[in-house]
């Protein structure tokens, strides 16, 4: 017996375990942009998510109910045709890619990195000169006799009595 048209990896599972686990990979690609997984996992989740985008891309109604059989949640759903489908409209395909990564620590699996070739722009935050990330006002000041009744902390040997105090009550 050949193996004809018996294309993809088992994957060590059977076909509901392996469609569920795939399922999950595009999931969370979707909404993470980047996930990381053996090399095995991540050749056979690409080929989903590709397919998935392509579709996603058209942006009709029943592109996201064929869309939906794979992904299977609101969220993931709602990402990809709102932000990720729209990021990729001018793209012919290569949506995805993988790099590999050191070979895990327990069992010495290969793996691998897979994410969007395009990822979504985040909002840096605005950097500071280093003269103005140090302020003075984070300097606590020394503790003196007007500043005890403000929050601060109290000397040990304050500490210490007062537990010797609780302890000759008992």
């Amino acid at each position: 017996m050949s193996r004809h048209a018996n294309a993809g990896r088992k994957l060590s599972r059977n076909t509901s375990h392996r469609k569920a686990l795939l399922d999950n990979l595009v999931r969370a690609v979707i909404l993470q942009e980047s996930i990381r997984t053996t090399t095995p996992k991540a050749k056979e989740a690409r080929k989903l998510v590709e397919r998935v985008i392509t579709k996603a891309r058209q942006g009709t109604l029943a592109a996201r109910r064929v869309v939906h059989k794979t992904v299977r949640d609101q969220a993931a759903l709602a990402r990809l045709f709102e932000t990720i489908a729209p990021r990729f409209k001018e793209r012919p395909g290569g949506y995805t890619r993988i790099i590999h990564v050191d070979n895990r620590v327990g069992d010495n699996a290969p793996m691998s990195i897979l994410e969007l070739v395009i990822r979504e722009e985040k909002p840096e935050a605005e950097k500071k000169p280093a003269s103005e990330k140090k302020s003075p006002e984070k300097k606590s000041p020394k503790v003196t006799g007007e500043d005890k009744g403000s929050g601060e902390k109290k000397p040990a040997k304050e500490k210490k009595a007062k537990k010797e105090q609780d302890e000759t009550k008992r």
